[in-house]
C-alpha cells in the first residue's frame, strides 16, 4: 500500500485539531510540507511534526512533485483557486468547507479532478459525528411512522464578535457558511436532496458586518427540515428533534469528544448528554450516542487512493451541499421560497 506524501495548507484551528492529528502515525499518509507564516504556529508545528517542512508559499508546494494530496485548510477565499491549481497540477485534493460559493464552480472543479483521474473530496467531517451516525442507526432500527420534521442546530453564547475572520467582509464569510454545510450535510445525508429551500439570514451583534444568525427551512415532498445557529443561546434547544407520528427523538448538546481522529475501544460516549426517544409525552427511552469516528474520512480517502472509487458517495452530498447553499442563497437575496 503506498503512502502519499502531503501538503497541509494552512495552520490555523482545523489543521492543527482535525487534520494534523488524523496523518499521525497512520501507515497511508506522510506530512512533507505545510505551509504556514504564522510564527507561533511555525513553533508548535516544530515540537510536533518535526519532520514536516514548512513553507511559505503555496507555489513551494504546486511545484514540488513528490506531493500528492494537498490539504486546503486556509482562508475561504482560496479554496477555488488553490483547488483548481493543485488539480492542474495532478495532486489529489482535499478542500475544508465552505467549498465554493456557487454549484457552478463546484461542477467545474470535480469534473477537473474526473478529467485528471484524481480524488478531490471536501472535508465534511461532521458526518462522522457520534450523534448524526446514532440518528441514522435509530431510522433503521426504530419505528418513527410517517416522519414529519426534523431539525438540527448549531447555537453558542458567543455575543461579541471578536477577531475572526469568519465574521469579517470578505468571500463566504458569516455563520451560514460557517455552519450551514455542516448541517446542511446532515440533513441531505438522511433525507436527499430537497424540492425547495428558504433562508434568511440575520445580523444581531453589534456592528455586524457578517451574518452571525441564519434559518434554514428545506421542503421535502412529505417532510420539513430546519436548519439553523445564532450566537445569543442562553437556553439550550436540542440540537438534533426527529419527529414522526409514532415516536419522535431529540438530543441536546455537543458530543465529547466530538472529534475522535482514532478508532476508539469503546464505541459509545460517557457524556451524559440527553439522547432520549419518545413514544409519548410519557414513554422515553435513553439512546446511548455512538462516539465520533472522524478517523474513518482519512480511512477511506486513503483506500480510493489506492484502489480507486467504484461509488463517489462524498461527491453525491458534497456537491449536493453546494446546490443547496447556492439556491438559499438566491432565496434570501429574492426573499423568496427557490426551487432546487
Amino acid at each position: 500500500m503506498k503512502k502519499f506524501n502531503i501538503a497541509l495548507v494552512g495552520y490555523g484551528m482545523s489543521g492543527r485539531q482535525f487534520h494534523l492529528p488524523a496523518f499521525f502515525n497512520h501507515p497511508s499518509y506522510n506530512v512533507k510540507l505545510v505551509q504556514t507564516r504564522n510564527e507561533k504556529n511555525q513553533m508548535d508545528l516544530k515540537a510536533i511534526c518535526p519532520s514536516a517542512r514548512i513553507v511559505f508559499d503555496y507555489n513551494e508546494i504546486l511545484n514540488d512533485d513528490n506531493i500528492d494530496l494537498v490539504v486546503i485548510t486556509a482562508s475561504n477565499d482560496t479554496h477555488y483557486s488553490y483547488s483548481k491549481q493543485a488539480l492542474l497540477k495532478g495532486k489529489h485534493v482535499v478542500c475544508e468547507k465552505p467549498f465554493v460559493e456557487t454549484y457552478e464552480e463546484a461542477k467545474e472543479l470535480f469534473k477537473l479532478a474526473e478529467e485528471k483521474n484524481l480524488i478531490l473530496r471536501v472535508f465534511h467531517n461532521r458526518k462522522y459525528d457520534g450523534d448524526i451516525l446514532t440518528i441514522k442507526e435509530l431510522m433503521k432500527t426504530r419505528d418513527f411512522g410517517k416522519l414529519l420534521t426534523f431539525s438540527v442546530r448549531f447555537d453558542r453564547y458567543r455575543p461579541e464578535i471578536g477577531d475572526n475572520w469568519r465574521f469579517k467582509v470578505t468571500t463566504m464569510s458569516g455563520l451560514f457558511y460557517d455552519l450551514a454545510p455542516h448541517l446542511t450535510h446532515h440533513v441531505i445525508s438522511l433525507f436527499g436532496l430537497p424540492n425547495s429551500v428558504f433562508l434568511n439570514l440575520f445580523y444581531e451583534r453589534e456592528a455586524s458586518v457578517a451574518d452571525d444568525h441564519f434559518e434554514l427551512i428545506l421542503y421535502y415532498d412529505n417532510l420539513v427540515a430546519f436548519i439553523g445557529a445564532e450566537m445569543f443561546e442562553r437556553e439550550a434547544r436540542p440540537r438534533f428533534h426527529l419527529v414522526g407520528t409514532k415516536a419522535s427523538y431529540v438530543k441536546y448538546g455537543y458530543d465529547n469528544p466530538d472529534s475522535v481522529n482514532v478508532k476508539a475501544e469503546d464505541l459509545y460516549q460517557n457524556s451524559g448528554l440527553r439522547s432520549i426517544f419518545k413514544t409519548s409525552p410519557n414513554e422515553e427511552e435513553d439512546i446511548p450516542l455512538l462516539r465520533g469516528q472522524h478517523y474513518r474520512f482519512y480511512d477511506l480517502l486513503a483506500d480510493h487512493l489506492n484502489n480507486g472509487v467504484a461509488d463517489d458517495e462524498d461527491k453525491r452530498l458534497a456537491l449536493a451541499v453546494i446546490q443547496v447553499m447556492d439556491k438559499a442563497m438566491k432565496s434570501y437575496q429574492a426573499k423568496q421560497i427557490i426551487n432546487i
